[in-house]
């Protein structure tokens, strides 16, 4: 072992009081603890290693201390406690009271399943209950984080209240009054309005509310755990008392990221003996969300102003060429640094450039990278692929470099995989819903495109087109009526899904989901074995900890909960890797298959060489490789464009200083600086520069400063397009995953098939082309989504509103409106009941303003819900109208009826189903409208428009290149922000990890 260096030697033995060690990236600070520990149990007359404790914040982390602390001093060190901070606080509140953890996702299923009791009105959206849930817990963890308890909160609240009383009073003009959007609530703004202020009581409520039901159901959640202790040890002092005499020495990791809860638990714990080492780099705050990047070293100094500093400035890790960049780049966040004159000194040569390499577009960036890995190893220059590792900003950034990988057969894993988005998952979970819930139609097109069924994708269409003739689930109708052309299989399938219909209804999901996985063969794919068995590792977690019943359909409606509330399902650590288990005969479903298995991530094409390690930046937080290349340096890639939170803790709220100036760039940088200090040899920086991607403003910084160590580069010459992996056509004996994807975003129209357009049509293709072709190409059945349900019930019912008001006017009471609700209201469809009853509220409250509307200026009823269908733009258009009325003898308006968002005049201008009836209108019924209306039902407002030639122009134009691309069977995946309301998400390939 190498000796410490003086600086670390001065914190390794400093003796009892506080000491603040501030360790720049690579400077031994795991190893200045880990020698700490072992100087405490030496030199320390009666210290044993219980008497110890070191805290961090990461699970891997605390066994690695662990572990090397006991390698370095033998298995007496093993006695010591290494815990993570929530580790640590659990344990203390489960001596008192047994409770279950909740992590952020299993709390937004909680309070999802509790959302009535919540009482939200400012912060629910009816068509998407749980919409602001995010939100919500955010706040409360910030409160948490800031020892802000429910009273407390609720007692700011009222004081502010209080303040905008007495504002009132004692100003002669009234406050303001304008209504404050959702999307901008500041808690600590000045806004004094009715609507702010019962905000603000929401808030309150929702806090108190929360923290109530989940502490009535022995919950706690990971926000609250820290806090939660803080208030154990308050009102025990006895406890406390216990624990300061068990823990002499107090060692803290990665104390840059302490948040003023943990801080405030390290204070009590200390208590009179101060024996508090905390060791940490403000540099390398990415964690510490809204607080100022060096405020817990601030906080340390104030309480412990006897505490000794060390300054760890000798790096063992980068050459010095790296560290002149890294060090150049994170000076310019000099207002948010703890010591903004900090330098790292580098133990080795300069070495190399730091290259930036600015490529023409993302295709080329991938396919460089891969083959000058692939070269670098193969020609000898850096050993194995082991050696390498690739960082990126955000996972989808990651999506071409795999593809190029595959191509050159470079090995590689990724680290933080999404399971439940790698398509041997998404298939096993499809034949879930598709034996839970026969009417799920797209799960069950995903199960009837598995290749095991032999279905050609032609009778496939046929079947979906069958059942959405008919009205019916394709379950329906793949069991109603024998194939329109052989296929053998077809019984087998329907007696599989029969058969485990059956078993879901008597036995748990954890006794039989790795039986079916097996005879899927899942587990026999290279690669993924593991993904599998991860998922069915889950599962069983969820029956054992979880669930109640632990039946199909609790788990479904879980699982529904669990990808709405973004919950993501992750392999264990490799050294945890599970393994599918060996199968007895009898225990198996009844499909033909190979018991083969494979225990591997990823396979491995070159043998013992390694594998190139893919991860984001965060992930690789605390590691570091010898080469490493960071993709996507991007103006709003890297840094991230800022996000305001809907909800901020009000600033009187917060513990510690707060940061200046732009504190999501500052933050931004502060990941760039650990992305260029995770590389010990080379580094190599990819950018990219056309008309609509600029480099990053972190790369512009510093060619302006004119550093000496950063090389630009650019390749001699574009790259090929980067193929298909071939994942889905592997060689015959293996396994492929469901082809419904590819199947639809390849088919073509064929011959004579002849198809129209409906408005909904057309903005459905220029939204995405393959959801256009899953709705109206194939037609797989899909049940309304509730708002759209909620609209069609809607507009049945304001059609016979306005006729009964145009017949008879002003002669509707509230109990008719409610009967004519009532007589179009469906037995089911909404999400619940609380959506089911706010519904019904909105509906109501909409035909009251119809119905007052009407009868303040009623005009002559034309047409209702006119159809049409006309030739244009070389295609058949069809459509219906809602409402056309004649307001004067000579003026004709076209009105459409809106339940939904209000719209704007921004959307009436552009909206393409106004123009298109404008041309129905005149073409067909010989009318030209003078207005067109968008009437919203939410807000009783008419959005009013017209149109000019040129837009009937465009409209045809686009109606023409739509039609032809349709034609053509050009139906790509458009993946962007409404795909969170989409249907087929869960047969769409773009939303299935690369691997």
């Amino acid at each position: 072992m190498t000796k410490l260096n003086d600086e670390q030697r001065a914190a390794v033995e400093h003796g009892e009081g506080p000491l603040l060690v501030v360790a720049g990236a690579g400077t031994g600070k795991t190893r200045v603890i880990i020698e700490r520990i072992g100087h405490l149990l030496t030199h320390v007359r009666g210290l044993q290693p219980e008497n110890i404790l070191a805290l961090t914040y990461a699970r891997k982390a605390a066994e690695e201390m662990r572990q090397r602390a006991a390698e370095r001093f033998g298995p007496p060190a093993l006695r010591s406690r290494v815990s993570t901070f929530h580790a640590f606080c659990y344990e203390l509140l489960s001596e008192t009271a047994p409770r279950r953890t909740l992590d952020r996702v299993d709390q937004w299923i909680f309070l999802r399943r509790n959302l009535e009791l919540l009482e939200l009105e400012h912060y629910l959206r009816v068509s998407e209950p749980g919409r602001f849930l995010d939100d919500l817990i955010e706040f409360c963890h910030r409160c948490h984080d800031n020892l802000v308890s429910p009273a407390d909160f609720r007692a700011y609240v009222e004081k502010r209240m209080a303040e905008c009383r007495e504002a009132a009073r004692s100003s002669p003009l009234p406050g303001p009054t304008a209504k404050a959007s959702r999307r901008q609530s500041r808690p600590d703004s000045q806004d004094c309005s009715e609507e702010e202020m019962a905000r603000l009581q929401e808030l309150a409520h929702v806090y108190e509310r929360s923290e109530g039901l989940q502490e009535r159901s022995q919950l706690v959640s990971f926000g609250a755990m820290i806090s939660s202790a803080v208030a154990l040890l308050d009102r025990s002092p006895e406890l406390l008392q216990q624990l300061r005499r068990r823990y002499r020495f107090i060692l803290v990791d990665e104390f840059q990221d302490t948040n003023p809860a943990q801080f405030e638990l390290l204070v009590r714990l200390t208590g009179e003996h101060r024996n508090l080492t905390v060791v940490g780099d403000d540099d390398q705050a990415i964690y510490r969300f809204r607080g100022a990047s060096y405020a817990s070293f601030r906080q340390f100094e104030e309480h412990f102003p006897e505490h000794r500093r060390v300054i760890l400035s000798r790096n063992y890790r980068s050459t010095g060429r790296i560290l002149g960049v890294a060090g150049d780049a994170i000076a310019f966040n000099s207002r948010d640094r703890y010591q903004p004159d900090k330098q790292l000194v580098a133990s080795y040569p300069e070495g190399r450039h730091v290259e930036v390499w600015e490529f023409a577009d993302e295709v080329q960036e991938a396919e460089w990278t891969a083959t000058e890995i692939a070269r670098r190893v193969r020609g000898g220059e850096a050993g194995s692929y082991s050696n390498f590792a690739v960082l990126y900003r955000a996972h989808r950034h990651r999506d071409l470099l795999v593809k190029a990988l595959e191509r050159y057969g470079i090995p590689f894993a990724i680290r933080k995989l999404a399971v439940n988005r790698l398509p041997p998952v998404r298939d096993l979970v499809a034949y879930l819903r598709a034996i839970g819930r026969p009417d799920d139609s797209i799960s069950l097109a995903r199960v009837l495109a598995d290749p095991r069924w032999e279905l050609e994708s032609d009778l496939l269409l046929q079947y979906c087109r069958r059942a959405a003739g008919q009205k019916q689930p394709l379950r329906e109708a793949l069991e109603s009526a024998e194939p329109p052309q052989p296929w053998p299989a077809r019984e087998r399938l329907l007696d599989l899904l029969n058969r485990c219909r059956t078993l879901a209804q008597e036995q748990r999901l954890g006794s039989w989901l790795a039986l079916l996985a097996h005879e899927l063969g899942l587990y026999n794919h290279p690669g993924s074995g593991p993904a599998v068995g991860a998922f069915v590792s889950f599962v069983l977690r969820w029956d054992q900890e979880k669930s109640a019943t632990g039946l199909l359909p609790e788990f479904l409606e879980y699982f529904a909960y669990f990808e709405e509330a973004g919950g993501l399902v992750a392999f264990p650590d490799e050294d945890e890797a599970w393994l599918a288990p060996p199968l007895e005969p009898s225990d198996r479903l009844g499909i033909a298959s190979s018991d083969a298995r494979q225990g591997v991530l990823w396979a491995d094409p070159g043998g013992s060489v390694g594998r190139v390690e893919l991860m984001t930046v965060h992930g690789a937080k605390g590691l570091e490789f010898e080469h490493v290349y960071v993709l996507r340096l991007l103006r709003g890639a890297f840094p991230t464009r800022k996000q305001e939170p809907l909800i901020s803790l009000p600033a009187a709220l917060w513990k510690g200083p707060l940061p200046q100036g732009d504190f999501h760039q500052e933050e931004e940088r502060r990941l760039f600086y650990v992305a260029l200090t995770r590389a010990r040899s080379t580094l190599t920086l990819c950018t990219i520069s056309n008309e609509r991607q600029k480099p990053s403003p972190f790369l512009k910084q510093l060619t302006e400063a004119s550093n000496p160590h950063l090389e630009w580069k650019r390749p001699a010459a574009a790259a090929p397009p980067v193929p298909d992996s071939g994942r889905d056509t592997e060689p015959s004996g293996r396994l492929r995953f469901s082809q419904i994807g590819p199947w639809a975003a390849a088919a073509t129209r064929r011959s004579g098939d002849g198809f129209s357009l409906s408005a909904s049509q057309l903005e459905t293709y220029l939204q995405c082309p393959l959801k256009y072709q899953f709705s109206y190409g194939w037609r797989v059945p899909v049940p309304p989504a509730p708002p759209l349900l909620f609209g069609s019930v809607m507009h049945g019912a304001v059609k016979e509103v306005v006729r009964a008001l145009a017949q008879r006017p002003g002669n509707l009471s509230p109990d008719a409106l409610q009967a004519i609700l009532n007589r179009h209201w469906p037995a089911s469809g909404f999400a619940d009941t609380l959506q089911d009853r706010k519904y019904r509220e909105e509906g109501l409250r909409q035909l009251e303003g119809v119905r007052q509307i009407w009868s303040e200026g009623p005009s002559e009823l034309l047409y209702q819900e006119k159809s049409f269908e006309l030739e244009w733009g070389g295609t058949t258009l069809v459509g219906r109208m809602d409402q056309i009325n004649r307001s004067a003898p000579a003026e004709v308006e076209l009105i459409e009826y809106k339940t939904g968002r209000p719209q704007t005049q921004k959307d009436a201008d552009n909206s393409t189903q106004l123009t298109l009836y404008a041309e129905a209108c005149r073409r067909v019924l010989g009318l030209v409208p003078r207005s067109l209306v968008l009437f919203n039902l939410a807000t009783g407002e008419r959005v009013r428009t017209a149109r000019t030639p040129e837009q009937f122009q465009t409209l045809e134009q686009t109606i023409r290149q739509t039609a032809a691309a349709i034609r053509a069977g050009t139906f790509p995946p458009r993946p962007g922000f409404l795909c969170r309301y989409c249907d087929f998400r869960p047969i769409c390939p773009a939303h299935e990890e690369t691997w």
